[in-house]
């Protein structure tokens, strides 16, 4: 995506948030007790301080299971597994004015714009700009969750990080669409989402449903991110609904943020990597001629 348009798109989200139609959340916010994982039962809570625990343990999953795992990195451990939108009622509410607002000043600039029906697309330009949506994004990889967990560790390092471990094609099955995980841009996927836009044409059968999918947009900054998402049409909350062969958490010691970073550069997962633009690349070289 040219650069020019990347931040005018930008724009656009960050005028929805200061006109007040998006209502923000503080840090101070999130962590608020309101916004905090409940008890969680029958789940295994894993405590790494390496990369090599980290291995071991994902791969220790994947000798049991021999399935695919999802991963999602999280600056707070505290924080439970619900999406943006669902973060304040108010957003909730005004949900459909955000994507229709979002749709309509984005389509007037949008070179190549997806089509109006297409709302898996839509709500994946939403979430890639920063805006609140009904999906939570997940990486197919532990160490790209990693970097999300911990690069923030100057500004939150009085809190535990977190990675959530779920199995994909085992919730779906929970949930009543067997063990495919569907392709974003899917029927059942785009119906999942329509709620986001229409009041009405919602599928009933899907009304209290969350569906785990795979991301096809063609978009850099997805494709290297290892990008799938979970769309929730429901108010469950993932660690409240799953058993222990579904999820799992892995917390990261406070002090043990600034070690997973300085540790995933040596793979080469760098700001740059994840957010592949100019503005990162600037970054990592700043960072590497310490300049």
């Amino acid at each position: 995506m040219p650069m020019n348009l990347y931040r005018t798109t930008s724009h656009i989200c960050r005028t929805l948030f200061s006109a007040g139609k998006i209502p923000s959340v503080s840090l101070a916010q999130q962590a608020d007790d309101t916004f905090k994982a409940k008890r969680i039962k029958n789940m295994i809570i894993e405590e790494i301080r390496t990369i090599d625990e980290l291995l071991q343990f994902v791969n220790g999953l994947y000798q049991k299971h021999g399935l695919r795992m999802w991963y999602r990195g999280v600056e707070d451990a505290g924080l439970a597994l619900i999406p943006s939108i669902q973060r304040s009622q108010k957003r909730l509410d005004t949900e459909r004015y955000i994507t229709n607002d979002f749709y309509i000043r984005a389509k007037q600039i949008l070179t190549n714009a997806p089509e109006k029906h297409n709302y898996a697309a839509w709500v994946s330009l939403m979430q890639h700009y920063g805006l609140p949506t009904r999906m939570l994004d997940w990486s197919q990889s532990p160490l790209i969750a990693s970097f999300f967990a911990t690069e923030t560790y100057t500004d939150t390092g009085d809190r535990d990080a977190g990675i959530w471990v779920l199995a994909p094609d085992l919730f779906n099955e929970q949930e009543g669409f067997g063990r495919c995980i569907y392709p974003i841009d899917a029927d059942t996927s785009q119906e999942m989402l329509l709620p986001a836009f229409k009041h009405s044409h919602h599928n009933p059968a899907l009304r209290d449903k969350i569906l785990a999918c795979h991301s096809t947009e063609n978009n850099l900054r997805m494709y290297y991110q290892q990008a799938s998402f979970t769309i929730h049409n429901s108010l469950r909350r993932l660690e409240d609904i799953c058993d222990e062969n579904t999820l799992y958490k892995i917390i990261i010691p406070r002090d043990r943020k600034k070690y997973f970073i300085d540790s995933l550069r040596v793979f080469g997962i760098t700001e740059s990597f994840i957010y592949p633009d100019l503005d990162h690349i600037s970054s990592d070289l700043k960072h590497a001629y310490d300049i």
